[in-house]
C-alpha cells in the first residue's frame, strides 16, 4: 500500500487508503473504543461495589466512636 494519495496521468485520484477499507477501520476503531470502555466500566463498577459493601462497617464504627465520645 502507498504511503500518500496520488494522481494518475489521466486524472484520477488514487487514495493511499483504499476507501472500501475506510468501514473496515471505523468498525475496528469503534469495537477497540467500546472494548476500552467496557473495561474501565468493570473496574470502576467493582471499586464502587466493593466500597458500597464496606460503608455498613465503617458507618457502625463512625456510630460506636460517636456514642463512646458522648457517653
Amino acid at each position: 500500500m502507498e504511503n500518500e494519495d496520488r494522481v494518475s496521468d489521466d486524472g484520477h485520484l488514487h487514495p493511499a487508503m483504499d476507501v472500501n477499507d475506510a468501514p473496515n477501520e471505523l468498525i475496528k476503531a469503534v469495537d477497540e473504543l467500546l472494548d476500552n470502555l467496557s473495561s474501565k466500566f468493570s473496574k470502576v463498577s467493582t471499586e464502587v461495589f466493593a466500597k458500597s459493601s464496606s460503608l455498613p462497617t465503617r458507618v457502625s464504627a463512625v456510630l460506636i466512636g460517636l456514642r463512646s465520645a458522648s457517653g
